[in-house]
């Protein structure tokens, strides 16, 4: 067991180290000057050349290569081998700020948001689903088919506006919620920052529709295949109350596909709230990637790219060690 998690492990630290070597090489052959970029309209030589001086813009690709990769690693070599706390940099148009700072200033405001809104969709997920397994065939469970397919195709962008328009412009007087506002508003007479949970809200709602719906199917399709297996039959003969059946019974066992599914998500979220940061104002690591994006702000760009890459490598692993764990016909197959 220990060794089927170094071997994960080596795996997950293997692939973060191509992804840094895509975005790295990616955005250098990317058209253009970040160095001119820092200073904008003004053509003066020193200048230029002491800022790509600074941010070493100036070395071989190479030798750039080589000090990003012992920059962003967590363990140093230049000067022996240590332990390190990853550094992604100054931003270039943010002068004096560190990335590291500007991301785990923003960071925290969508893991939130990305964790409300998997919280939502299993739970509104798994209970319709369950439903429409024990309604099999029935008009309720085509509706309920019907409702998660649609919810499944509707974009994160159009699903934000759409609700946006309704809930915070059309019944904003009634509902009370805000077009925009972050998880803290300022006040702009006293400068008091106070929090504002109900922005949270319709972001929230927005980004866990998608998920609701493959959560509903799935939880369905499982529930039906587990409800077949024996032991469940013997269960239900025994007299155990459906209740406790569904239970202790099959929804442990239909539970591992949608856990596999939920860490899948949860790592897409906080990827894909981007366009829903913007929309709402939401003062997350989306709407920050997003802004380094448009004034190419690689540093920033580069940093948010290689934090979303190490949480789904960080998820995925523990999901399959998670697993041999638990269930032993995966150790069986595994060892």
């Amino acid at each position: 067991m220990i060794r089927f998690a170094l071997q994960k492990t080596g795996l997950g630290l293997l692939t973060l180290w191509g992804v840094a070597t895509l975005i790295f090489f990616l955005f250098t052959i990317v058209p253009g000057d970040s160095a001119q970029m820092m200073l904008g309209k003004r053509e003066d030589p020193e200048a230029l050349a002491a800022v790509r001086a600074k941010y070493g813009l100036d070395q071989p690709v190479h030798i750039q290569y080589v000090n990003y990769l012992h920059r962003v690693s967590p363990i140093g070599w230049q000067t022996g081998l240590r332990f390190k706390t990853p550094d992604f940099g100054e931003s270039y148009q943010r002068q004096g700020q560190r990335v590291g700072h500007l991301i785990s200033s923003t960071f925290p405001n969508t893991a939130l948001l990305a964790a409300v809104s998997i919280s939502f969709a299993v739970l509104v997920g798994m209970f319709l689903g369950t439903i429409a397994a024990y309604y099999e065939g029935t008009k309720l469970d085509g509706f309920l088919l019907a409702t998660s397919s649609i919810g499944m195709s509707l974009p994160s962008f159009f699903t934000a506006v759409l609700f946006a328009w309704i809930f915070a412009f059309l019944l904003g007087p009634y509902t009370g919620l805000n077009l925009t506002g972050s998880l803290f508003t300022v006040d702009d007479y006293t400068g008091e920052q106070s929090l504002s949970l109900k922005n949270l809200i319709l972001p929230a709602l927005t980004l866990g529709i998608r998920p609701v719906g493959v959560i509903v199917q799935l939880t369905r399709k499982s529930i039906l295949e587990v409800s077949a297996k024996d032991f469940v039959r013997t269960a239900r003969a025994k007299g155990l109350p459906e209740r406790k059946v569904l239970l202790r019974h099959i929804l442990p066992v239909a539970s591992n596909p949608i856990i596999t599914t939920i860490s899948g998500w949860f790592a897409s979220l906080l990827a894909g709230a981007v366009f829903v940061e913007i929309i709402f104002g939401w003062n997350g690591m989306g709407k920050l990637l997003v802004e380094a994006l448009n004034t190419r702000d690689l540093p920033i760009t580069m940093g948010c790219v290689l934090v979303i890459a190490f949480i789904f490598v960080l998820l995925t692993t523990l999901v399959d060690v998670l697993y041999a764990w638990l269930d032993p016909r995966v150790r069986s197959e595994l060892f």
